[in-house]
């Protein structure tokens, strides 16, 4: 590498880093919060700042916007999160007696502390049916629990109908760790103070960008999610990084291929944004489309291996993964050779939105996969490798720019 791609290298490195640092400063990225919504600004403005044409693609849902979640137990408060699409539980906490939720146990009136092992909100997870079954015994709210390695609330996607139907009663997620605690103080027959407070907005709006670059008859679609239900930073900020760094990149070129850039909001909510663009016809067809490239979760994310009670970065995630439609499994294997630890795999799961591009028909991969702060409240920027996301990066722009030589 001489001095001049040294240099490009480093300057590629730290708008990376920058534009991760920026998305998660932004705040919590639940779809169409004020965040989120100031989030599709800048990703807009980014792209046109870059000289490429952008616009809204805004559609209505309706959410619940939230303003307060937490528990009380003897005077201590406990941050909370509501499972989506949340009940508020009034104007004033409720106050009532807690109780586990197990079968025989007097419900009516109470507040039911319930375990929930599902990471997921679906129709087959185990949520519906215990809900309706605390619901018919007269719970007046639910304090719910999911186990997880990191002893945090992890924030739960949810799938139609779920993430437009509110709950028929208030539910408040807790931490794993604090779970022994509200297990002993419905053990002894305490009282909490439960608060969930925010408004349903019936006619809420996000929206999704869309940025367009014309040259040739051939397409590359880059795609990335944008919301989520925390910060996000690695999850999320990651990839919009990514997806910034290519646009800016395309731009600039003299590729004679056309692009679409895409980010979509609603990703923690059945994936809406993406279903909106894919139901319009407003994209290119698979047949006009060399590749449908998709920045899904968790890119450039580094390993962390706790010692003495420090983290201590590791390398590459272990759980990144390169999914991919079988037509393309051998080009990236030629093109991300340099990154052992995205083997390309032929896409045979059901998680993440890349499932509903191939099912479109088109060449397309994912890069996606969880890391340590996965959906939590903590996921910072230290989740992210800025060397990594530039050798990501890096790589990228050689698989577009190889694109038309693997079509012939």
């Amino acid at each position: 590498m001489n001095r001049h791609d040294k240099m490009d290298q480093s300057l590629t490195r730290r708008w990376l880093y920058r534009d991760v640092v920026h998305y998660a400063e932004l705040g919590e990225h639940r779809t169409a919060s004020a965040v989120d919504i100031e989030t599709s600004h800048w990703i807009r403005n980014s792209l046109l700042e870059a000289g490429i044409d952008a616009e809204f693609d805004t559609w209505p849902l309706r959410q619940f916007q939230l303003d307060e979640c937490w528990v009380e137990l003897h005077g201590k408060r406990f941050g909370a999160f509501p499972l989506w699409h949340p009940t508020p539980a009034g104007p004033s906490p409720l106050k009532e007696q807690v109780v586990l939720a197990e079968p025989g146990a007097d419900i009516s009136g109470k507040i039911a502390l319930a375990r929930f092992d599902d990471l997921m909100v679906t129709r087959s997870s185990c949520h519906a049916e215990a809900i309706e079954a605390l619901v018919k015994a007269g719970a007046t709210a639910i304090i719910g629990c999911t186990p997880h390695e990191s002893s945090e609330i992890y924030g739960q996607n949810v799938i139609d109908p779920f993430n437009q139907t509110p709950w028929p009663i208030p539910i408040a997620m807790i931490a794993p760790r604090h779970w022994h605690a509200f297990a002993n103080a419905a053990f002894e027959g305490d009282s909490v103070r439960f608060m969930l407070a925010g408004h349903d907005q019936m006619d809420a709006k996000a929206h999704n960008v869309i940025g367009t670059i014309k040259r040739g008859p051939r397409w590359v679609i880059i795609s990335t999610p944008q919301s989520g239900w925390f910060r996000c930073s690695g999850e999320r900020g990651a990839g919009i990084a990514v997806f910034l760094e290519l646009a800016r990149w395309a731009a600039a070129s003299q590729l004679e291929q056309s692009f679409i850039f895409l980010s979509s909001s609603g990703h923690e909510i059945g994936h809406m944004g993406i279903h909106n663009i894919l139901a319009q016809n407003i994209v290119p067809s698979p047949d006009d489309t060399d590749c449908w490239l998709h920045l899904g979760a968790s890119v450039g994310t580094r390993n962390l291996t706790e010692a003495d009670g420090v983290l201590k970065p590791d390398g590459p995630e272990r759980e990144s993964w390169l999914l991919c439609s079988d037509s393309i499994k051998s080009f990236l294997s030629e093109t991300f050779q340099d990154l052992p630890h995205l083997t390309p795999e032929v896409y045979k799961r059901k998680n993440g939105e890349i499932r509903w591009i191939l099912e479109q028909g088109y060449d397309a991969c994912a890069l996606m996969g969880p890391q340590r702060f996965f959906h939590l409240e903590s996921d910072g920027p230290e989740a992210v490798d800025p060397d990594l996301l530039t050798d990501v990066v890096t790589t990228l722009k050689k698989t577009i720019e190889m694109l038309p030589e693997h079509r012939t």
